[in-house]
């Protein structure tokens, strides 16, 4: 057993609010935005400078999600974004596939101010260190930064943060831990890449045309031949997408298997992928033309994290019921089940022959009465996670999210008592969905 320290604090409370939202990635941004419209004084914390997460600072790109077999399946503030973007020239929607290339810079600046036009008092540079509980509710929220450590009271929180740090600091029951978790990635940004060649012309969007798919086959194929004669420990993909805005790439290729809720892991992993990116890089430059003149601008800030732990909460969504929709729907899933191999280059694809469904109930732990949870620590198994994770569906879940806390402060109930009637008609009325999650044909 590690020795340990006691500690005792007095700290000041510095703020009081009805929802607080830990995380200012996609989910909890667009549950922030959520909440406030809902009326609710809101706060969100954020351990950045700025919004976005992975899909601003770690270069994930395209956000996915947004379309299944041509048609849009994700609106509300999600698709909001998407419409902001497009009138900065920041966006490109590339069809039939729907994943929408982003410019992060611009997106950066678009969350922030739907942030702040909605009213959502923003801690910046401010990360989660403690909870504070009494009779099963969370009374405060422990925050640290420039000003020492700080307390805000709240009365709805709603946990954004990816690995589920609220709700692991508050004893909510997680679901078992998994050997085989999806492997972490390390995208970045490459400038002086000729994409006027058939090497990438066809390879650097997502959408599908001209019968070529966005990895691109011959780069993949070279790449194993390297990592079989010892030049390369893991590679994925390779994905490169277009950043709307200059001539600049995103290119998601780096591979290692980690738990990223694990600090020492995390860390071993981000050092080596870094170090992986400036090999494959080399490759690169060794075999091709296009990329000689390339070198490397940005890379995330942090590696990205497709999957950790998740709350085992009131309900699950299912890979073997997805499509099956259940009695309050908060979002559609688009995507395929897209399922990564931590020890290989491979990666399996199901797609769906009709949107997945995402239920209430998987936002809800079973303990905690003023707690959901947003974005990839709500409850689902391997593969009904496959297809949820992406930023799209998550950005739909975030609001979902605003909404039911919203509401359980209106009415005083705690978050496992939700109306699951009352929530739909809500959703209906502020977020509302394709008509065709209410169809009969959706019940299938």
């Amino acid at each position: 057993m590690l020795p340990t320290v006691a500690l005792q604090k007095t700290v000041p409370v510095v703020g009081a609010y009805d929802v607080v939202v830990c995380g200012g990635g996609v989910a909890g941004v667009a549950a922030a935005v959520s909440a406030a419209r809902a009326g609710m004084k809101t706060a969100l914390v954020e351990r950045q400078g700025c919004f976005g997460g992975t899909a601003t600072l770690g270069y994930v790109n395209p956000v996915s999600g947004f379309f299944h077999k041509g048609k849009r399946v994700v609106g509300g503030i999600a698709w909001e974004m998407v419409e902001h973007l497009e009138k900065r020239g920041a966006a490109l929607v590339e069809l039939p596939k729907g994943h929408v290339s982003i410019h992060g810079e611009d997106f950066k600046l678009v969350m922030q101010e739907m942030l702040l036009e909605s009213g959502v008092t923003l801690y910046t540079n401010t990360y989660l260190s403690d909870c504070v509980k009494e009779d099963g509710r969370i009374t405060h929220l422990i925050i640290e930064c420039k000003n020492g450590t700080e307390a805000l009271a709240v009365a709805l929180v709603i946990d954004a943060t990816g690995e589920g740090d609220v709700c692991r600091r508050t004893g909510v029951p997680m679901m078992p831990p998994q050997e085989d978790l999806q492997p972490i990635s390390l995208c970045f940004v490459l400038e002086g890449v000729d994409v006027s060649t058939p090497l990438l012309k066809d390879y650097i969007h997502h959408d599908g045309k001209n019968g070529h798919g966005s990895c691109q086959p011959e780069i993949h194929d070279y790449l194993t031949e390297c990592m079989e004669q010892g030049k390369l420990r893991q590679f994925g993909g390779p994905w490169f997408n277009t950043m709307v805005k200059g001539r600049a790439l995103t290119v998601n290729i780096t591979r290692i298997a980690a738990n990223a809720a694990d600090r020492a892991d995390y860390t071993r992993a981000e050092m080596q992928l870094r170090e992986d990116m400036f090999a494959i890089v080399e490759l690169l430059r060794e075999k091709y033309p296009e990329f000689k003149a390339c070198s490397i601008v940005a890379s995330g800030v942090n590696a990205g994290v497709r999957e950790t732990g998740r709350i085992d909460g009131m309900g699950m969504a299912r890979g073997d019921s997805f499509t099956q929709r259940p009695e309050c729907p908060v979002a559609l899933c688009a995507h395929p089940m897209d399922m990564h191999r931590a020890g290989s280059a491979a990666q399996s694809l199901i797609r769906l022959d009709a949107p997945g469904f995402v239920p209430h109930t998987a936002l809800i732990p079973k303990n905690i009465q003023n707690l959901l949870a947003a974005g990839r620590c709500i409850c689902a198994d391997q593969a009904a996670f496959a297809s949820l994770r992406v930023q799209a569906t998550l950005m739909a879940v975030g609001e979902a999210a605003g909404v039911m806390a919203a509401m359980c402060r209106e009415q005083g109930t705690p978050v496992q008592e939700i109306d699951a009637v009352q929530l739909q008609k809500r959703l209906e009325q502020s977020c509302p969905l394709p008509d065709r999650i209410h169809s009969e044909s959706s019940k299938r």
